[in-house]
């Protein structure tokens, strides 16, 4: 199909990024403008939903296209790209019937009652990613992770830790690895048991060794069962934000009336509780309560003295939810959050927030050096109001005492999380590359475009794709050459 809006005044929407991307590619990127970075070197990977339809059927939410990891490998002053979808029996299923065989955070099966009837959603591994402990997973909160190699992108199979994770067990897609001890700290909701009221709602939290072993699983129970998506984690701490979305009654969604997207709500009655975790002891140190609302993904956070400072995109609602449940809709708007930094006394028990950034942002990142002590600068995807903002806009870097530099894309064009590369010879925290994936409406066609981390208003380099790439979720970069034998 052809999207291609070259030559006109229409400004297009971000909805063409959103098609599906069937086929699976593996070549060297030629098609550059500028010059690419002589110390740049290492893979970059990214995780999100490569297909939002199957046989012509639309899924009923954006978080169960199937996931499809892209890789972009700097070597030796070239640049290889591949996309490879996760075989998940879901993925294999469905590609084989072209049809929607499996329930999903918002999608039904077609045929009512009887063919939803107990069926719990399948897990589509789409987003994010993790290399550690010589393991590379794609990883979606739904369910386990899967194992892929990180070469060739081929699916290995779905991850338990030999078994550490137990069946009914699932694992966040935001795990963070802890810089000092090397270890990887992950979360799942669960159930911690049963009682007159039901179900007794509780967060597993693992704690997975430099080696890739399970090494400690902890339970911290809960009153309701949260919408908990990403956590902070400083030195010594993970710290779980438990805000006002929340699962309601999930009867319905058991018996196959309903999804789980219809029974998630804002509860404006419900305040914000934030539950510190010592990840030494792994126990519940302290719990704060604040005003409510929600964080969806956090920046970075660290201690000073007593207190825990955090940054996190804070949302007042769950309005987005409904442009998720339809992404094609025309009038839909994918929209983000606002920056504000938490201050946690651990010792007085008090409770402070300030506002950072005045644009609407979300997917915070920094350099992942840095996770659990203090860093300067965080970056940041933004929504610009500028007649083109249905879909992520702009980027922004904005340092530590608030004062920031906002990127505005050409109307047309729409970007994605921006991920930190350190380059090779980085001594300071920001001595590397922004790399940021951009949907060009126009020609429905992406590109990969490099900045320099320290000054992101003009690309030094734009490396385009005879293709495009679905809009996608989260990613890494790895200073690991991953190249096929």
């Amino acid at each position: 199909m052809s999207l291609s809006l070259k030559g006109t005044n229409e400004i297009p929407s971000c909805h063409g990024g959103l098609e599906n991307l069937d086929q699976e590619y593996e070549y060297e990127m030629k098609d550059i403008e500028g010059t690419l970075p002589t110390n740049l070197r290492g893979t970059f990977f990214r995780n999100g939903p490569g297909r939002q339809k199957i046989g012509g059927k639309k899924y009923g939410h954006w978080f169960d296209g199937d996931g499809m990891l892209c890789a972009y490998t700097f070597s030796e002053g070239k640049v290889f790209f591949k996309n490879r979808y996760v075989r998940t029996p879901k993925y294999l299923k469905e590609t084989e019937t072209q049809d929607i065989n499996f329930r999903g955070f918002g999608t039904q099966i077609p045929g009512g009652l009887k063919a939803n009837f107990l069926k719990m959603p399948a897990n589509p591994a789409n987003t994010s990613t993790i290399y550690h402990g010589g393991r590379f997973l794609a990883l979606n909160e739904g369910g386990k992770p899967w194992e892929v190699d990180p070469s060739n992108l081929e699916t290995r199979g779905e991850f338990t830790y030999d078994g550490g994770l137990e069946p009914s067990m699932v694992f966040s897609a935001h795990g963070k690895v802890h810089p000092r001890t090397g270890d990887y700290i992950n979360f799942g909701a669960g159930v911690s048991g049963f009682g007159i009221r039901g179900p007794k709602p509780c967060l597993n939290i693992y704690r997975v060794d430099r080696n890739g072993q399970m090494a400690e699983k902890h339970q911290v129970p809960l009153d309701n069962f949260p919408f908990c998506h990403d956590f902070a984690l400083s030195d010594r701490h993970a710290i779980f934000f438990l805000g006002s979305i929340v699962f309601g009654n999930m009867l319905p969604v058991v018996l196959g009336t309903r999804t789980i997207s219809d029974q998630v709500i804002f509860d404006p009655a419900i305040p914000m509780q934030i539950v510190v975790v010592d990840i030494e002891k792994m126990v519940e140190v302290k719990r704060f309560e604040t005003a409510p609302g929600a964080i969806i993904h956090f920046g970075n956070s660290y201690e000073n003295g007593r207190e825990i400072v955090i940054d996190g995109m804070f949302q007042d609602s769950f309005i987005a939810n409904e442009t998720l449940k339809d992404v094609f809709n025309p009038e839909g708007r994918f929209g983000g959050g606002w920056f504000k930094r938490y201050f946690l006394n651990l010792k007085s028990g008090s409770l402070r927030e300030e506002d950072i950034f005045d644009h609407e942002c979300e997917f915070p990142t920094f350099n992942p050096s840095y996770v659990g002590t203090k860093n300067e600068i965080t970056y940041a995807a933004c929504s610009i109001d500028n007649g083109s903002n249905s879909f992520f806009n702009g980027m922004a870097r904005i340092s530590g005492d608030g004062s920031s530099n906002v990127v505005e894309l050409e109307p047309g064009y729409y970007g994605s999380e921006p991920m930190f590369a350190p380059s090779t010879d980085s001594k300071n925290e920001g001595d590397g590359y922004l790399l940021v994936v951009v949907y060009n409406g126009f020609e429905h066609r992406s590109e990969l475009r490099i900045h320099k981390a320290n000054e992101i208003d003009d690309p030094i380099c734009i490396l385009k794709h005879p293709h495009h790439l679905p809009h996608q979720f989260h990613g890494f970069f790895s200073p690991e050459v991953f190249k096929a034998a």
